[in-house]
């Protein structure tokens, strides 16, 4: 059952959240005025006319959240995000279902006789894919229900997706996407381990195994959590994000491994389709890394008087009026509001230099395994790749970082949450976003680029020390 969520006048419209929206935008966003100049400026308002229009005329929550989402994508940010209100009650379809459960219907029912039923996962998800049960009236084949989920909004038996055969391994989909909402979409199995959602994301299959994953190493099965390993006594390193597991975790797999760090000519950190998180993760790894000190560039704020509002809402100032100010707390409230309109960098200074107390010589060389991976992902590169140790292979990062510090506020149905901050003073002349980061050595999305790495990287270190 697809949800169908009409806007109730006393509760939601979708003109005042558009609106809320633009003008949230135009005043608090930082990277607004480096988005919209002179040069692009009636291209902007064009856009916003039309989609203004369209806001006008729905009466559709699923519509308006695509209205919305379509005119934020003017500003192409991956730090931009919408999602309905949980005021807002969702009529959510739900089918019971176990782990254990499933495991016995799918022995019991022969399901084995279609590769497509089993268990999915994608990242933080983990679906059983089902035949449409025979009490369900509606009209598709296959069901796809969440029996673990990192994301606190989805729960088990909650449906992620519906498929319906066109031909052959190609399936019509309804997929709810993170917020509960369907989205329309062409999906493909494209062997008997993976499942391509276009333009979404890809499943691999993990329960049963399947003939092509038998022979698979922890590599894989293990590419969506945190974990160290070694591939033929290469150290490999794999983080699929950077907020999964903290800095102490890291540093004592770091301790742990610390012998076989060191005798290796080259190590692997593989950071593909890491969506970021907290910078101070990664910093147990940078003295195996690092060459040398590396330039960080100091951050700034962007001082508009939504911004400024929420920074006194969390802070010890809140709830006080300014009569009830100490001198110091007024002296603090004074400089802030002198600073409103504009863009803010504590540090005159482009960068700060870092480097770590410990820099090891060895590894000689490492491998940084870099596609897709946005914000603190991106930053991890950008840092990493100063070292003449590290050696970028694959394709280019998300191009999410340039602004950050996402700031939430409510615009009716939804909340949005925008950048309020800048990675650096000239995101304007020398910005990561929208393309992100090129590799070193490009390799194609075709072509494993885990194996080929470690070929090119073994001829690369046999050339230079044929020099010697």
């Amino acid at each position: 059952m697809v949800p169908y969520l009409t806007l109730q006048a006393q509760d939601c419209n979708c003109e005042d959240s558009f609106k809320k929206t633009v003008d949230v935008y135009e005043k608090d966003y930082s990277l607004f005025i480096y988005k919209v100049t002179d040069e692009n400026r009636d291209l902007y308002t064009a856009h916003t006319d039309i989609m203004r229009t369209k806001a006008m005329q729905t009466d559709n929550l699923q519509d308006c959240k695509t209205i919305l989402v379509q005119w934020l994508d003017f500003f192409r940010d991956g730090h931009t995000y919408l999602k309905i209100s949980t005021s807002i009650d969702l009529d959510i379809e739900k089918i019971p279902i176990s782990e254990k459960e499933f495991k016995s219907s799918y022995k019991r029912n022969e399901y084995k006789q279609n590769p497509l039923l089993g268990i999915w996962q994608y990242k933080g998800y983990e679906v059983a894919i089902i035949p449409n049960p025979k009490n369900k009236n509606q009209t598709r084949d296959f069901v796809g229900l969440v029996i673990n989920s990192s994301n606190e909004d989805w729960n088990q038996g909650d449906v992620k997706f519906e498929l319906t055969s066109d031909f052959g391994s190609n399936y019509k989909s309804t997929f709810m996407m993170g917020d509960h909402t369907p989205k329309t979409v062409k999906a493909y199995q494209l062997s008997e381990s993976k499942l391509s959602f276009e333009n979404l994301n890809e499943w691999t299959k993990i329960w049963p195994k399947t003939s092509s994953e038998v022979s698979e190493s922890e590599i894989v099965e293990k590419f969506g959590q945190f974990h160290f390993t070694e591939i033929d006594g290469i150290p490999y390193l794999r983080f699929p994000d950077f907020y999964s597991v903290d800095e102490l975790h890291v540093d004592s797999i770091m301790k742990a491994n610390h012998e076989k760090l060191l005798a290796s000519e080259f190590i692997i950190v593989d950071i593909r389709e890491n969506g970021g998180g907290n910078d101070v993760t990664y910093y147990p790894l940078l003295p195996y890394i690092l060459s040398g000190p590396i330039q960080i560039p100091n951050t700034g704020l962007w001082m508009s008087d939504g911004n400024i509002k929420k920074f006194f809402e969390s802070s010890d100032l809140k709830g006080k009026s300014i009569d009830e100010y100490t001198a110091e707390e007024r002296e603090l409230y004074d400089y802030v509001m002198s600073l409103k309109g504009t863009a803010f960098f504590e540090d005159p200074n482009y960068f700060y230099e870092y480097e770590p107390d410990t820099i090891y010589t060895s590894p000689m060389k490492v491998i940084l395994l870099s596609t897709e991976a946005g914000s603190s992902g991106e930053t991890f590169v950008y840092r990493a790749n100063q070292s003449d140790k590290v050696v970028v292979y694959g394709q280019n990062t998300a191009g999410v970082v340039d602004g950050f510090n996402g700031l939430s506020t409510d615009i009716g149905c939804f909340t949005l949450t925008y950048p309020s901050s800048f990675r650096a003073k000239d995101v304007n002349e020398n910005p990561i976003d929208p393309y992100g980061i090129a590799p070193d050595v490009y390799v194609d999305e075709d072509v494993d680029v885990l194996a080929y790495s470690i070929q090119h990287m073994k001829q690369l270190i046999k050339n230079v020390n044929s020099k010697k």
